[in-house]
């Protein structure tokens, strides 16, 4: 299967030559990105930010996608977090963005995980999210990526993460949102992987978040701001980096 992929991605490279579509990554341009993400009704249905199969969204080159590329553009765009000296705690991270973040010697960057062994390039040290081992504000920024949908006690994994953030420190706290679902999907008694794909959208998924996930993030401590590129007016040549317009930063301020 990885040979079938490498084959794959680089036919794709030379049939897809050209300028279009842009990832900062690598630095690569395309005519189009490849596909990505999983075809699953539930995503369909409730109208998944974040989540569900999507044309044109991945990099052949470096693997990033839409969602990836957001992060990117927030951090170089809405924050100063290149300009001064900032400790970020990365919680299970996608590499492309822990390669980027660890490239600024003003960034003291931590990499936690779970499973560290999966990142060992990046020094990760072994982390469960609902019970961390750091002291309380330590960190200016943490990011949690699509994480918390895969974390059986989400709520124990929010307080961790106000607890370590310093005063006026932030959270990312991407995860797939159901744009027209009001109260978040999730049944204890759904254990089986085909059953989690059918109610949340992948196998691995153990809730499907509503719109009640801020109001859940609030309760925390949490001050919320969602902040849409499109909506917003970052850059003026958005279109190229292919992301979905539907898709926030969900911004999480220890006030």
């Amino acid at each position: 299967m990885k040979v079938f992929k490498r084959i794959r991605n680089r036919l794709f490279k030379v049939f897809y030559m050209g300028s279009k579509c842009s990832c900062m990554y690598c630095g690569k341009t395309y005519r189009k990105f490849m596909h990505e993400g999983v075809k699953a009704e539930v995503f369909k249905k409730h109208r998944v930010a974040g989540g569900g199969y999507k044309k044109n969204v991945k990099c052949p080159q470096c693997g990033s996608t839409d969602r990836i590329r957001l992060l990117y553009l927030f951090f170089e765009l809405r924050t100063g977090i290149y300009r001064k000296k900032t400790r970020i705690l990365h919680i299970s991270p996608n590499m492309q963005l822990a390669r980027e973040l660890q490239k600024h010697q003003n960034i003291d960057y931590v990499c936690g995980a779970l499973h560290p062994e999966k990142f060992r390039s990046l020094n990760a040290v072994e982390v469960d999210v609902t019970k961390m081992k750091w002291s309380d504000a330590g960190f200016d920024v943490v990011i949690c990526n699509h994480v918390l949908e895969h974390v059986p006690d989400d709520t124990a994994a929010m307080r961790e993460i106000y607890r370590v953030l310093k005063p006026d420190g932030f959270a990312i706290l991407q995860v797939p949102i159901a744009l027209n679902l009001e109260k978040t999907l999730e049944d204890r008694s759904i254990v089986g992987r085909k059953q989690r794909k059918i109610a949340y959208g992948q196998t691995d998924h153990l809730r499907l978040y509503g719109l009640d996930y801020f109001d859940k993030l609030g309760k925390i401590g949490f001050r919320i701001v969602r902040d849409n590129p499109f909506e917003n007016a970052w850059p003026a040549d958005l279109e190229k980096y292919r992301l979905d317009a539907n898709e926030d930063v969900i911004i999480g301020y220890k006030n």
